[in-house]
């Protein structure tokens, strides 16, 4: 793993989109409020390293370096849901629902994820609470924030690159990892929430994974967490079709894309209680909040009635345009840098609505050089700091 300071990003000549500019917005700071608070970019970030024999066993080792963080997050997911209007009732029996499932569909992932809660302090039902939140916030009346991902599929070469939104105030409830394999496994690196054995990442069979969260009205607490179809991918599949099986196999309850890349190809995998629906493109494809194959429009619906999901289409079709075919990850990272300014696809916290999303993350991978490189914050914020892991064939 390696930390590096990046040359600033090659301005193009743009006509329907403004490039990176980097740092412009970096000293806005609410009055009497922390610059460090305001910018995602500057938070302290964790990195670790999980290794195990065994599923429990790796799951302990991963709470033995971050167990405080692990308890502060089911706290902080405790306090998001009762701001929701969700009983403490209601989300523990949301949690057992869903780790009941996992441990249903994938014992090997149940047995490393009681290791994670033994080894944190808490019970398997609290770290449901982490594991499952995207279940659980079905229960909601306001839905997840929104995440932007494109893709360039070309033979050889496809990569991919995503901002990651949530809420301001889970900013430090996350970290970068390297996860070594279990027998007959594959080893992964990416990012995770605090409590999950896996998110968005890249692992050594040089397969990667994205996530955007959708709505259909059959959304459910209960089922088998997105979050954990994401960990067996990464813990597991050698191939993409090995993973599109794996999230057919799952028993969900909410809806979800996953984008799953390898070198040679990119397919989005738009899921819902019902089915999942496959979409692949040549050249560029592009992914907000919102369903886009015609088999998944019975139900569909946007995350909220103000959703900006279509804007930031709109902003990523003209991006993409104008940028043409990309040589590099910098070029990857270039068309997600929407002025700060217009909240689209790169997104500041905003002291007056507390309640809005902001980039907690930029990722962009590489699987023909098995090369993930993580980002805090918004791109353009990512010569400040970018973690890079190379994940080499087991």
């Amino acid at each position: 793993m390696v930390a590096r300071k990046r040359q600033a990003l090659r301005a193009k000549d743009l006509t329907d989109y403004k490039p990176c500019k980097l740092h412009a917005l970096q000293t806005q700071v609410a009055p009497g409020g922390s610059m460090k608070k305001n910018q995602p970019h500057l938070v302290r970030t964790e990195t670790i390293y999980v290794d195990g024999t065994e599923p429990r066993q790796r799951g302990m080792a991963r709470a033995s370096q971050i167990a405080a963080h692990i308890r502060a997050t089911v706290r902080a997911y405790s306090e998001l849901y009762s701001a929701q209007g969700i009983s403490e009732t209601d989300a523990t029996a949301a949690a057992r629902a869903s780790m009941d499932a996992i441990r249903n569909w994938d014992p090997d992932q149940h047995l490393e994820l009681l290791g994670v809660a033994a080894g944190s302090g808490i019970t398997a039902a609290d770290l449901g609470l982490i594991v499952g939140r995207t279940e659980i916030l079905t229960l909601a009346k306001e839905q997840p924030q929104e995440c932007s991902t494109v893709t360039f599929q070309q033979p050889g070469r496809t990569m991919s690159a995503q901002t990651w939104d949530w809420k301001p105030e889970l900013v430090r409830n996350w970290h970068f990892h390297r996860v070594a394999a279990l027998p007959g496994g594959q080893s992964y690196a990416g990012f995770a929430e605090h409590g999950m054995t896996g998110k968005i990442g890249l692992n050594s069979a040089g397969l990667g994974v994205h996530l955007n969260i959708l709505k259909n009205t059959d959304d459910a607490s209960g089922g088998v967490p997105i979050h954990a179809v994401l960990a067996r991918i990464l813990s597991t599949a050698s191939s993409v079709d090995e993973a599109i099986s794996i999230a057919k196999d799952a028993p969900t309850s909410a809806s979800s894309i996953i984008t799953v890349l390898d070198r040679d190809r990119a397919v989005n995998m738009e899921i819902n209680p019902h089915q999942v629906a496959l979409n692949s493109r040549d050249g560029w494809a592009l992914r907000t909040n919102h369903f886009a194959c015609p088999s998944q429009a019975d139900g569909a619906q946007l995350l909220t009635p103000d959703s900006n999901t279509h804007d930031r289409m709109d902003y990523l079709e003209a991006a993409t345009t104008s940028a043409g075919e990309p040589h590099d990850l910098d070029d990857m990272l270039q068309v997600l840098c929407s002025p700060l300014e217009d909240g689209l696809v790169s997104v500041l916290p905003d002291p007056a609505a507390p309640n809005k999303g902001a980039t907690l993350v930029t990722v962009r991978i590489d699987p023909a050089n098995r090369r993930i490189d993580l980002s805090p914050g918004a791109p353009q914020f990512a010569s400040d700091m970018t973690v890079n892991f190379t994940v080499p064939q087991n």
